[in-house]
C-alpha cells in the first residue's frame, strides 16, 4: 500500500503546529518550506523526506528519530538548531532554525574564490560543528559548500558559517534508497556528493567515521581558497577515480600568494588512508590557524621591515621557529610508506621524530631529492593504495618515494588544542643542531606563572558604531596560534632580580617633559619604593621590557595576541565580562585616586582628576598584582585592565595601514589613574614612545620566545 502524500502547499496546515508560508528548495530528498511555528510564533524552516525514502524500509522511521534527537543535542553555534521533528503519514520532517544568508556554494560562485582571511574563521567554525557532532556520535557525510550557510548573527558583526542537515544525511545513508547523485557501489549505498566524498565512502564501506567529515572540510577549504576542486572529473566515474588517486594540484600553485605550509596541511587533510588524517575536526582547526597566524606574521613583519632584505629574512626565519617543526619519517623497512600521519601521530610503518627548524630562513621550494621526477604532478596522497612520485615542477616540497628509508614529508605545527585539549604531543630530540628547540603548546608546557590561551581566530577591534575611537576600527578577523602569557604584570621584585636589565628608572621620563612635571609624578615609579616589591614595575621603556622578557626567554606579546587573551574566545568587552567597570573588579581611578591626585593637582594650580567609577579600590596608585581576581579573563589572567599599561611588540599603526613606521609602541590595557572606563576596555589602544618611561607603563611576557 502506497504511503498517503502529505499535501505541501502555501496555507497548510502540517501537524496542526506549522502552516506553510512558501517554499524555500526541492530536491532528490524531499523538500524545504518557510513555515509559521504557530506554538513558538516564529518563521522556521522544515525540511520534509520524500515518502519513497521511507516506504521501503519499515525500520528508518526509528532511527529518524532516534539521530534527530542526537542532532538535536549539538551544542554549537554553528549548527542549524533543530527545534522539533516529528512524523506526520509517514512521512518525517524536521524543522529548524531560519537562516538569513548565502550558502557558502553561491558565494564562491559568485566570487569565484575567497581570501584566506575570509576563510580562516570559515574553517574554524566548521571545525568547531564538526567536533560537536563527532562528540554526539554523529558523522554529516555530506559536507560540501551547499550545506554551510554564511549568515549575519548581528548587524555589523562578521558573518557566522553554520552547517546543516546533520542526522539526516546519515539516516539516508543507512537505507536502501539514496538520494540521487549519490556514489553507489557494489558494497552498498552511500549518499553524499562525489567531490566532497572521501575515498572509503567512494568504496562503499560501511564504517564511515568521523574522518570523512575531515576530507570533506579539506575539499571545501581547497575549493574556497582557489575557486577549484582538488578533484574534477565530468561524471561520477571520473570524479571517483581523481578521489582514488589522491592526486590534486598544490593550492600554493593555482594561488602563489598561499602559504605554502597549507600545502602540507591539505597533504594531511586530504590522505588517502584516513589513518593519516588529522584525528579529529579539533586537531584540523589548530594546524590551519597555527598556519595563518605565522603568515600574517611574517607578512606584517616584513612590511615594517621595509626593504632591507637581511631583517625581512630575519623576521620570516623567526616566524616559521615559532612552533613549527620538519616531521620526518624514519621507515622501518623498505617497503612502501604511506604519506600521511596515522593515528595518535604516528605513521603507518614508521616512527616519527619532530626536528627543529634551524634559525635560518628556509627556502619556499627545497631542492628535489635524488630520483624524484620533476615534471611529476604534485600533490599526491599516498595510503596504502598508490605509489606515484609527487613532486613540485618548481622544487618538490612533499615527496614520497617508493622504498624509501626517510621520507620528509610535512612541516606540521605542533599547537596546543584551541578549546584547551589536554592532548600532548612530545618532541624527540633531533640528530640535526638547531639553533631553537622545537615548540610544543600545550595547557601543560607553560612556563610556571604563565596561562594557555589556545589558538583561534576572533574579531579585532571595535565597530564605529560603539563607544570607541578611530585607531580600533575597523573591526576585523585575526588568527592567533596557541601560547602563553604571564598571568601577572611583572612585579618590581622580578624586574630587580635580572642581571642583565637596566635598572627602572627613579623617575619619569618623555620627549619634552618639564622639570616640574617629572618631579610631580616621578615620586609614583615604584622603584623608589621598598613596600612594592610585589607591586607591577613601572618607569620602564619599550627597550628594557623587551630586554627583559628576552632574558627570561619570553617576548612581549603581540597586540592581536594581547587582545584575544583579554577578550576570551566569548569575545567579551572587558577582561572580565561585558558589566561596567567597578572598584571589585581593576584598580582603575577610583575615588581615592581621584581624590589623591585632584589634591596634587590643586597644589601644583592644576585642574582636578576624574574617577572611573564611585567606590573605592583601595590603591591610590598600582596595587600588588593579581589583588583583583574578580577582574581576571576567561583564562586566569589578572590586572588585564588598570593597574599599569602594558607594552606589547607591534608599533602604533592604524589596522589598515599596517607599515607606518616604528616611532610609537602599542600599549594595551589602562592604567591605576585611568579615569574612563572605556579606556580600559579589550579593544584600546594607546600609544607610547619606546624610550619613554612612565609610572603608568610596565609590562607582562609571551611564550615561545620568538619575535
Amino acid at each position: 500500500m502506497s504511503p498517503t502524500v502529505v499535501q505541501l502547499e502555501r496555507g497548510a496546515v502540517i501537524a496542526d503546529k506549522l502552516r506553510l508560508l512558501r517554499p524555500l528548495g526541492q530536491g532528490g530528498m524531499g523538500s524545504v518550506w518557510v513555515a509559521q511555528h504557530l506554538g513558538l510564533d516564529m518563521e522556521v524552516a522544515v525540511k520534509f523526506i520524500r515518502p519513497e525514502c521511507v516506504a521501503y524500509d519499515p525500520s528508518l522511521l526509528p532511527r529518524f528519530e532516534r539521530e534527530a534527537r542526537a542532532a538535536a543535542k549539538i551544542s554549537s553555534p554553528h549548527v542549524v538548531h533543530i527545534k522539533d521533528y516529528g512524523v506526520v503519514d509517514e512521512h518525517p520532517y524536521i524543522v529548524m532554525e531560519l537562516l538569513r544568508g548565502a550558502p557558502l556554494s553561491d558565494v564562491i560562485e559568485r566570487e569565484g574564490r575567497l581570501s584566506l582571511k575570509r576563510v580562516t574563521p570559515l574553517v574554524v567554525e566548521v571545525a568547531e560543528a564538526l567536533e560537536s557532532a563527532h562528540q554526539q556520535g554523529i558523522v554529516h557525510r555530506d559536507i560540501k559548500p551547499h550545506n554551510i550557510v554564511l549568515t549575519e548573527a548581528d548587524p555589523g558583526e562578521p558573518m557566522l558559517a553554520k552547517v546543516f542537515d546533520f542526522g539526516v544525511a546519515k539516516v539516508v545513508g543507512e537505507g536502501p534508497v539514496a538520494e540521487p547523485g549519490a556514489a553507489i557501489t557494489q558494497t552498498g549505498t552511500v549518499i553524499g556528493s562525489p567531490p566532497y566524498m572521501s575515498p572509503e565512502q567512494l568504496e562503499g564501506r560501511s564504517d564511515v567515521d568521523h574522518r570523512a567529515d575531515i576530507w570533506a572540510l579539506g575539499v571545501v577549504t581547497y575549493q574556497a581558497l582557489t575557486g577549484a576542486l582538488p578533484f574534477a572529473g565530468s561524471t561520477i566515474v571520473t570524479v571517483g577515480a581523481a578521489v582514488l588517486r589522491g592526486e590534486y594540484e598544490p593550492a600554493s600553485v593555482l594561488q602563489p600568494q598561499l602559504p605554502a605550509q597549507l600545502d602540507d596541511w591539505f597533504a594531511k587533510t586530504l590522505c588517502l588512508d584516513r589513518s593519516g588524517r588529522f584525528s579529529s575536526a579539533r586537531e584540523l582547526a589548530e594546524a590551519f590557524v597555527a598556519v595563518v597566524a605565522r603568515q600574517r606574521a611574517a607578512r606584517r613583519d616584513s612590511l615594517r621591515a621595509g626593504a632591507s632584505p637581511r631583517a625581512q629574512a630575519r623576521l620570516a626565519a623567526s616566524a616559521e621557529a615559532l612552533g613549527n617543526a620538519t616531521t620526518q619519517l624514519q621507515a622501518r623497512d623498505g617497503g612502501e610508506q604511506p604519506a600521511c600521519d596515522g593515528d595518535n601521530g604516528e605513521p603507518a610503518g614508521g616512527t616519527m621524530a619532530h626536528a627543529p627548524r634551524a634559525m635560518a630562513p628556509p627556502p619556499r621550494e627545497p631542492p628535489a631529492e635524488a630520483g624524484a621526477s620533476a615534471g611529476t604532478k604534485a600533490g599526491t596522497n599516498h595510503g596504502t593504495t598508490g605509489s606515484v612520485t609527487a613532486t613540485r615542477n618548481a622544487g618538490p616540497r612533499l615527496t614520497w618515494r617508493r622504498g624509501a628509508a626517510t621520507a620528509v614529508v610535512l612541516a606540521a605545527t605542533v599547537v596546543a588544542a584551541m578549546w584547551l585539549s589536554d592532548k600532548r604531543v612530545v618532541a624527540t630530540p633531533s640528530p640535526q643542531p638547531s639553533a631553537l628547540p622545537a615548540v610544543v603548546i600545550t595547557p601543560d608546557s607553560c612556563p610556571a606563572g604563565m596561562r594557555f590561551i589556545g589558538g583561534g581566530t576572533f574579531a579585532m577591534g571595535s565597530d564605529p558604531a560603539d563607544e570607541t575611537r578611530t585607531d580600533e576600527t575597523p573591526k576585523h578577523s585575526e588568527a592567533v596560534a596557541s601560547f602563553c602569557l604571564d598571568e601577572t604584570e611583572v612585579t618590581v621584585a622580578a624586574y630587580a632580580a635580572c642581571r642583565s636589565c637596566t635598572p627602572a628608572a627613579k623617575t619619569v621620563y618623555w620627549e619634552g617633559i618639564t622639570p616640574r612635571v617629572q618631579s610631580f609624578w616621578g615620586k609614583f615609579c615604584n622603584g623608589n619604593r621598598d613596600d612594592r616589591q610585589n607591586h607591577p614595575v613601572n618607569c620602564v621603556d619599550w627597550h628594557q621590557a623587551k630586554h627583559y622578557c628576552a632574558a627570561q626567554n619570553r617576548r612581549l606579546p603581540r597586540e592581536e595576541e594581547w587582545e584575544y587573551a583579554a577578550r576570551g574566545s566569548d569575545g567579551r568587552d572587558y577582561p572580565w565580562g561585558n558589566e561596567l567597570p567597578s572598584g571589585q573588579r581593576l584598580n582603575g581611578c577610583g575615588t581615592e585616586c581621584a581624590e589623591l591626585l585632584s589634591g596634587l593637582l590643586k597644589e601644583a594650580s592644576k585642574g582636578g582628576w576624574n574617577s572611573m567609577y564611585d567606590d573605592d579600590d583601595g590603591f591610590p596608585a598600582t596595587a600588588p598584582v593579581g589583588h583583583f581576581p574578580k577582574g581576571a579573563t576567561a583564562a586566569g589572567l589578572t590586572d588585564m585592565a588598570g593597574n599599569v599599561w602594558e607594552w606589547t611588540l607591534d608599533p602604533y599603526c592604524l589596522y589598515d595601514r599596517p607599515d607606518c613606521g616604528e616611532s610609537r609602541r602599542v600599549l594595551r590595557g589602562g592604567a591605576w589613574n585611568t579615569p574612563e572606563g572605556r579606556d580600559v576596555r579589550v579593544a584600546r589602544r594607546h600609544p607610547g614612545t619606546p624610550e619613554g618611561r612612565s609610572h603608568i607603563i610596565g609590562l607582562r611576557c609571551a611564550w615561545p620566545a620568538v619575535d
